[in-house]
């Protein structure tokens, strides 16, 4: 089974690649497919352009073979609606993935577009965020779909028995927020990202800055 993992990347860190480690060991799944969306519907406009977003995330994946990324919302363009995402994927593979987001993205799940076809299309696995607390139900009941849910720790889990599962994996404390705040500061990001993605984003931040000029 394949695990979709959406989000901007904006930028990839470190926290992201972690979890997607995390939940590749603990769950067994076949791949990590990386989905980097063109434009989030709740969050608008990004800051980083999607290439260097794209290519920062394919040299932070490169290391590891059960890493993959697919840029089908990048070459779609527009707002990227996750339920379109699903249905490409099922034309594409013509199987049932699971879809990982963070605890914060899955609180306004409900304001998604057709978040009932997303959950028809996939599995829904949510993960812990540092300080965030949330109440899956209630989000199920604002959807009015009840579908059987589990709850897993690190080492402790398993692909049977569940529609929507929250897995309390790690807590990192790292976020894109942070980085390209430190970015617009000058400071420096290292540690936060791997190298290869300092490296590009630098580069970008740098030609950015002189075109400004």
């Amino acid at each position: 089974m394949k695990l979709l993992f959406g989000g901007s990347f904006n930028p990839v860190h470190t926290g992201h690649l972690l979890i997607a480690r995390d939940v590749l060991e603990d769950f067994g799944f076949e791949e990590v497919i990386f989905v980097p969306a063109y434009v989030q519907p709740l969050k608008g406009e990004l800051l980083i352009p999607p290439e260097v977003r794209l290519k920062a995330l394919e040299a932070a994946a490169e290391r590891e073979p059960h890493f993959k990324v697919w840029d089908y919302e990048l070459r779609k363009g527009g707002i990227s609606y996750t339920y379109q995402t699903l249905e490409e994927f099922h034309r594409v593979y013509d199987e049932e993935p699971v879809f990982m987001l963070g605890a914060d993205s899955f609180k306004s799940f409900h304001l998604w577009k057709k978040p009932e076809k997303i959950l028809e299309l996939s599995r829904i696995l949510i993960v812990s965020r540092p300080g965030e607390e949330i109440d899956i139900e209630e989000v199920l009941e604002k959807i009015g779909v009840s579908v059987p849910f589990k709850e897993f720790r690190r080492g402790e889990t398993s692909l049977n028995g569940w529609r929507v599962a929250l897995y309390k994996g790690r807590l990192i404390e790292i976020s894109s927020t942070e980085i390209r705040e430190r970015l617009k500061s000058g400071k420096p990001i290292s540690y936060m990202v791997p190298e290869k993605v300092e490296e590009i984003i630098r580069r970008w931040r740098e030609d950015a800055l002189q075109q400004d000029v």
